[in-house]
């Protein structure tokens, strides 16, 4: 895969060694809850630094395949660091199984009650080994209640935590502990012909709040103080990665002068292996090789606060490798930066770079100059589209609200030591002929072609598409007229708006993100239905990041609907960034399994919440006092959850209704169900799931979900005003198929589509409009 390194030259090089680089991934200008990932590529191994929400949809966009990776190191054991590995780690459950399609209509794994299939190398060893510092057992101890982590073998290491790896039986884990700097503790996790990676982890104790010695969720539940402190107190691993020396060039003549005969001896010396000469003395490899070239090393730094910098400046670790590089001709190193701005435009972080020899590579991949980039090109293109035909509907993709406060010319004295970590930038390690940035499949290109493709959107559409619409129309689409609600005739902007967060089912496509549904009313705050992973993401590309904070200030209630991961592994993050711009506990309605979801997770990231089940929620009973305050003030006159029909234990969907006469119904996952229908009787919003076209009744039985047709039939005996489809199959990333089950009530759900009760009236008109433009385009295998 990449050219040999001549600097190699006769012998004893290592096939997987000739090419390596860094990659950085998931950087963008439209999103602030994740951290970037880090990729180290070999030509036949693949280690991955930091795994954040988005990272699947983002891999599937770039062609990264995560089955290849074969090693996780967190920097921390939070969501920014890790929010995208319980999806990633099930969508590998399923590679195992054999199955890539399996979850695309089912959620096989997540609560389901199959178990996979063990997976894992011939000899029993994990098929994944997943590595961090303090709270790593606890955040794997969260997935346990939905991911069965033992039969798919993944290894997970507690960086400096004395017992034995959790793993499979005969896991394959490497850590060693040695002692080198002033008082440093270095943690050899891999260790191979090609790599050395170690790390040296950093507590900053200064916080009441240790991970491991939180309150129990029930008592930080009612917790109302904000803990300042709670970034300072993580602990963070530092990765040092050492690439093996390239062994010098065999010197054949010098050899024969040394009375080495040709044959053998030869292999031998260029595998380091002294031989016995002719005249019976030993000849050791260094007398007949040149000199080796010494690996070059990369440094992976997230630096959360200034004291986690002081840590590590105590640790030695800059005396080691600076005098290492300065000790070793040729020695390179290159250093690539995750902490925040406000650590690297601190003194103490400019004095810190400079305790570097000069020649030191720094790339700043957490500030980010370019803030043109969109994380999700696809998605925003689409997007664009969409505004362009309707928008009352989609409105434009919104960024971070990053001002030019943070470009990167403005962080001080780096001068020309760091270049930007643009996304999908590569930084060669070998060949050495090649070390450096480089720049070729940034997406910068993409970017720049960006605003032609917006001015193009409506006229890059399929030939005949007016006529397509038209045959819908007239031929297709059914005409089933409603009596229009008072709510609906009397309603004013803003007494209810609906914004989707993610449409798709299981797992994340280019287009289409998982469950979620944001309920806003009016300026009293909002309800969120379903919170799967990158819901932060959505509602930061929907409002931008300054509305953003409002938003999850003011929210106050969040229901799901189960424990499959699509529907609630967006949780913790947004628990964390809610806990840092409001001070109320958050409410949140779920499932049983969920409470312990939770409190395991509360021993890692402060989440400030009141847990109701949702069993507490049903037909009959009265609802706890704090829901019901919450409820008062978003102006809701009821919420019922409402069990359905699905493939694994409390599975809901939920009815709400407005004071103003609005009546919402959310299905969840299910099939179709009588006693959902009966409960959203008369429902102004009916929001069923369609996970399966109707050609699919046998996986839809087998998996508990709905049809399209079935979904609709459930939206007209209910009575409902409008039937808007979600949940869709990945199969299908942009437009189910629209059959003649449609309707002209029917509605489907697309990523970020916003309406409210004065604008739902008419949005039946984008089926069929939408349908002609876009051909069903297949998931890619």
């Amino acid at each position: 895969m990449g050219k040999k390194d001549k600097g190699g030259g006769g012998g004893g090089g290592n096939q997987r060694n000739q090419s390596c680089y860094l990659q950085v991934l998931g950087l963008g200008c439209d999103t602030l809850d994740t951290l970037p990932s880090v990729l180290l590529f070999f030509d036949n191994e693949r280690y991955l630094f930091n795994i954040g929400e988005g990272f699947q949809k983002f891999s599937l966009e770039n062609r990264i395949k995560a089955a290849r990776i074969d090693g996780i190191f967190l920097t921390r054991t939070t969501t920014e660091a890790a929010g995208g590995l319980p999806g990633t780690l099930l969508t590998l459950a399923d590679k195992i199984h054999g199955d890539h399609d399996k979850r695309s209509g089912a959620d096989a794994g997540p609560g389901s009650n199959k178990k996979p299939a063990a997976g894992g190398t011939a000899d029993g060893r994990s098929f994944l080994s997943v590595f961090g510092p303090k709270g790593m057992k606890d955040f794997t101890n969260c997935l346990r209640t939905y991911i069965n982590i033992r039969d798919i073998r993944l290894g997970v290491k507690e960086i400096g935590e004395g017992d034995a790896p959790v793993a499979a039986s005969g896991a394959s884990l490497r850590e060693k502990e040695s002692a080198a700097g002033a008082g440093a503790r270095y943690h050899t996790l891999v260790k191979n012909e090609a790599v050395e990676i170690s790390s040296v982890v950093l507590e900053v104790e200064d916080s009441d709040l240790q991970p491991g010695k939180r309150p129990r969720l029930e008592e930080e539940a009612c917790l109302s103080r904000r803990n300042n402190s709670v970034d300072k107190q993580v602990a963070v691993s530092v990765y040092m990665i050492d690439l093996c020396d390239i062994p010098g060039k065999f010197l054949p003549h010098k050899a024969m002068e040394l009375g080495v005969p040709k044959g053998p001896a030869f292999g031998k010396l260029c595998r380091g292996e002294s031989v016995m000469n002719t005249f019976g003395k030993y000849v050791a490899p260094g007398e007949v090789m040149e000199p080796s070239i010494p690996g070059p090393t990369a440094i992976i730094l997230d630096l959360p606060t200034v004291d986690h910098l002081r840590c590590l400046e105590s640790k030695g670790v800059v005396e080691k490798y600076a005098k290492e590089q300065r000790d070793k001709e040729g020695k390179r190193l290159v250093m690539v930066h995750l902490s925040p701005l406000e650590v690297l435009r601190s003194e103490e972080f400019t004095s810190f770079l400079g305790r570097w020899p000069a020649g030191t590579g720094h790339v700043m991949v957490h500030h980010n100059g370019s803030e043109k980039q969109s994380i999700f090109s696809s998605a925003v293109r689409l997007q664009t589209e969409l505004h362009e035909l309707f928008p009352e509907f989609f409105p434009r993709h919104q960024n971070a609200g990053r001002d030019s406060a943070s470009a990167g010319a403005d962080l001080g004295g780096l001068g020309e030591q760091a270049i930007d970590g643009t996304n999908l930038l590569k930084y060669h390690l070998r060949p050495m002929s090649r070390y450096g940035p480089d720049e070729s499949e940034t997406m910068e290109g993409k970017q720049q072609g960006l605003e032609k493709e917006k001015d193009d959107a409506v006229t890059t559409t399929a030939d005949g598409a007016e006529e397509k619409k038209q045959n819908l129309v007239a031929n297709v689409i059914r005409r089933h007229e409603v009596e229009k609600p008072s709510c609906v005739s009397e309603a004013s902007a803003g007494d209810l708006e609906v914004t989707f967060c993610g449409s798709g089912a299981a797992v994340p496509s280019k287009y289409r993100n998982l469950s979620g549904i944001y309920c806003q009313l009016s300026e009293s705050g909002g309800i969120l239905l379903d919170s799967g992973e990158g819901v932060c993401g959505q509602l930061t590309r929907r409002y931008g990041k300054a509305r953003f904070d409002e938003v999850l200030a003011n929210l106050k209630v969040v229901w799901v609907s189960h424990i499959h991961a699509d529907h609630h592994s967006g949780l913790p993050s947004l628990l964390r960034m809610r806990s840092k711009v409001a001070k109320d506990p958050l409410v949140i309605v779920g499932p049983r399994q969920l409470r312990r979801v939770l409190s395991t997770y509360s021993k890692i990231e402060y989440i400030p919440i009141e847990f109701i089940d949702c069993s507490q929620t049903t037909e009959g009973k009265a609802l706890p006092a704090l829901l019901s305050d919450r409820l008062e003030q978003l102006g809701i006159a009821s919420l019922r959850s409402v069990e359905v029909n699905h493939s694994c234990y409390n599975a809901f969907g939920v009815v709400l209704e407005g004071k103003s006469g609005w009546k919402l119904s959310f299905s969840g996952d299910t099939r179709p169900h009588e006693a959902f229908i009966k409960a959203a009787a008369g429902s102004t919003i009916f929001i069923h799931e369609a996970t399966f076209e109707n050609g699919l009744l046998e996986e839809a039985l087998a998996k508990k979900h709905s049809l399209t047709k079935e979904a609709i039939e459930s939206g007209a005996k209910a009575g409902a005003y409008r039937t808007i489809l979600t949940h869709f199959s990945q199969r299908y990333p942009k437009v189910p198929v629209v059959d003649e089950s449609f309707s002209t009530t029917t509605c489907v759900a697309f990523d970020l589509m916003t309406f409210n009760l004065k604008t739902i009236e008419h949005l039946p008109k984008v089926v069929p409009e939408v349908a002609a433009r876009y051909e069903i385009e297949p998931m890619n295998p």
